[in-house]
């Protein structure tokens, strides 16, 4: 039975902030940026073979009958000339790059997914060919693995029906490195119609040695009410490749769905922005006590925490959460703690660190606000995570301590509290004045509440 959409954006968002998905883009990803999908790529070539594409037409294989009929070499210009002229940005792609997937996998000839990345100036690596594998760093660029081959090297690319049969032995470390993906990984499947045997043979291959361990995948996919099969082919999607099913009615519905998916995994990362300089044993205290049981709350309750190292206080909250994960026996720990310092040099310094802080404040759904030293003549950095923060729309959570700007911050949205409903009736209450422990509480039940409601 096809998927829920909160069901599918709640099994989904937890996988991703564990770090085990991938993206598997098929044609119809790259639509929305001007590139064909398969049935219009080859249409071209069913009328000169002077026949029709249907919902049963296989690809290859009408490839194959073309490359017979008028050669190999005309089939490579027919599909150059119809990749080779979108240069195009994608809106699907923009949600798809938030979502935070370091292997993508795609049969796609076109260059759609580089370009955005580029746009972005991320760096990535393209593996195309098996000889590709030995240049993949896992650890640092996004992989960007190209069953069928690229358009930049049209002699390698996988077209045809000769072509497909001759797979395992042209792609073997490819095909054994996706199986493997398909074991470790959590894929989602983006606009791809499995109506080709590429993926679905891996698949069925897996599912016939691993039985129920085979691991779950999910596919977006539109209804077709003509279509009497439907039905059926969504049932054996699920029953038989082990394949969760959100169906939609148009694709367009697809960025959306997409966008609520980022804000889900945002709302789970909480920015903490934090600092002083004074040496006084009663703000060192706080700090520390306010700092233990902060980290152990959010981590308790299935929260990231994001920070950037502000003075003193950074690095009691970064030493409580090592502390906490470590006792939890927990290996990865910067899935759960996130630490990005804010550093610039020479003339561009401060344009540098803006632009660090504007980056990671992105990447959460709520901000936390305390300390933060009052310095004439001077910006301090928490005001100015607290200024990013509002432009960008974040849950704002500031917590009052006398004489510092955390202090200013609380009375500026005490001053408006109506702009933050999430707030409302608790604001008293996030205060340095309150124990610590019910402090905590009442940051755990702001958040909550704010996943509740988005």
């Amino acid at each position: 039975m096809p998927m829920e959409k909160e069901q599918f954006l709640e099994q989904f968002s937890k996988q991703a902030l564990d770090e085990r998905i991938s993206l598997f883009l098929g044609a119809g990803g790259s639509c929305d940026a001007g590139y064909p999908t398969w049935s219009s790529l080859f249409e071209p070539l069913a009328k000169e073979l002077k026949t029709t594409i249907d919902g049963s037409t296989d690809y290859y294989l009408l490839a194959q009958y073309y490359a017979n009929t008028f050669g190999r070499p005309e089939l490579r210009k027919k599909i150059n000339n119809y990749i080779n002229r979108n240069k195009f940005e994608s809106p699907l792609l923009n949600e798809l790059m938030e979502v935070g997937f370091t292997n993508i996998w795609t049969t796609n000839f076109d260059n759609t997914i580089e370009l955005n990345y580029q746009k972005r100036n991320i760096l990535i690596n393209k593996v195309f060919q098996d000889a590709d594998l030995s240049n993949v760093e896992l650890n640092k660029r996004i992989n960007i693995f190209k069953l069928n081959g690229d358009i930049t090297n049209l002699e390698g690319i996988i077209a045809t029906q000769s072509d497909y049969e001759k797979y395992i032995d042209t792609h073997h470390i490819m095909s054994m490195f996706f199986k493997r993906e398909l074991i470790s990984s959590t894929f989602l499947f983006i606009g791809y119609s499995f109506t080709d045997h590429l993926v679905l043979d891996c698949l069925s291959e897996l599912a016939r040695y691993l039985g129920e361990s085979t691991n779950c995948h999910y596919t977006i996919i539109k209804r077709e009410p003509k279509n009497q099969y439907f039905d059926y082919f969504i049932d054996d999607l699920e029953k038989r490749y082990n394949l969760r099913v959100l169906l939609v009615d148009e694709y367009k519905e697809v960025p959306q769905i997409l966008a609520e998916l980022n804000q889900k995994i945002r709302n789970r990362r909480v920015f903490i922005s934090g600092a002083f300089r004074s040496y006084e044993a009663d703000i060192e205290r706080y700090s520390h006590n306010l700092a233990k049981s902060l980290a152990f709350s959010l981590l308790e309750n299935d929260y990231r925490i994001v920070n950037g190292i502000g003075r003193r206080f950074g690095t009691h909250l970064i030493g409580y959460a090592n502390e906490y994960l470590a006792k939890e026996g927990v290996k990865d720990i910067e899935k759960y703690l996130i630490v990005r310092p804010f550093v610039g040099k020479g003339e561009g310094a401060i344009t540098e660190k803006r632009y660090l802080r504007e980056e990671v404040i992105s990447k959460c759904g709520s901000a936390i606000f305390v300390f933060g030293d009052r310095i004439p003549n001077t910006k301090s950095g928490v005001m100015e995570e607290f200024d990013i923060a509002c432009k960008q729309h974040k849950a704002i959570i500031p917590i009052a301590y006398p004489n510092m700007i955390s202090d200013d911050i609380w009375n500026k949205v005490n001053e408006s509290i109506t702009s933050y409903p999430y707030l409302e009736g608790l604001i008293n209450k996030l205060s340095s004045k309150e124990p610590i422990e019910s402090l905590s509480k009442t940051i755990i039940h702001v958040l909550d509440s704010i996943q509740d409601n988005k």
